[in-house]
């Protein structure tokens, strides 16, 4: 009888090493991505694309710096969207207290690395921008579920507050209305001279009708 082929041991301790050691693949990918920025943080020149310095500490410096810009431009990304989709106000709180929160939580991460580095940035981007954005909301005295909040702040022709953005809808509304008015008077009116002249005919015949029963009574 064959003798089962024994497994092979899952080496654990190897994959960990590949992923956080300086010269991890984790390190590698991020310098790689940016080697400007990479190079920048790490104080060395520049690279071409993609090229890896043989330095560790460069390497691992380089990678910190990429996952640190990173994460700080992702509550900007956010905030931005957040305010363009109609909420500029949150927008605003989450892309400040979202950077402030990356940078705060990047630096915390630093002691383990550039994968300490954006795990922290993002935790704290994501905290930091809730709390910039309800701050900012509290300031304004703007709930978003209640569309008559916070004051009439508006850029130029574009509303910015709940409030804000209330008003101007009424006022298209009332203009659409206005404008509605004045295409239907026209026809109204013509609508009842109409009903008028064959309310005038009919009353008109009817009375024709009286005068002629009275003439030649039956």
């Amino acid at each position: 009888m064959a003798k089962e082929k024994a497994a092979t041991p899952f080496d654990f301790a190897g994959l960990m090493a590949s992923m956080g050691g300086p010269r991890s693949y984790t390190n590698q990918a991020l310098y790689g991505l940016f080697p400007k920025t990479a190079a920048a943080s790490a104080g060395v020149p520049a690279a071409g694309y993609g090229a890896i310095p043989l330095s560790q500490s460069a390497l691992t410096k380089g990678a910190m710096g990429v996952a640190r810009m990173g994460t700080r431009r992702l509550p900007l990304l956010a905030g931005g969207l957040q305010a363009l989709g109609g909420d500029p106000i949150g927008g605003v709180g989450t892309a400040g207290g979202g950077f402030a929160g990356a940078a705060l939580g990047a630096k915390l991460g630093m002691p383990f690395g550039p994968v300490g580095v954006a795990a922290g940035g993002l935790i704290g981007g994501a905290l930091g921008g809730g709390l910039g954005q309800g701050l900012t909301r509290t300031v304004t005295g703007i709930d978003v579920n209640n569309p008559l909040t916070g004051p009439d702040i508006s850029l130029g022709p574009i509303p910015l507050t709940p409030y804000a953005k209330t008003k101007k809808g009424v006022e298209r509304a009332a203009e659409l209305e206005a404008l509605r008015m004045k295409e239907l008077l026209p026809i109204m009116e013509k609508a009842r001279q109409q009903q008028f002249q064959r309310d005038l005919i009919g009353t008109q015949v009817q009375m024709a009708g009286q005068l002629l029963g009275n003439i030649y009574p039956r």
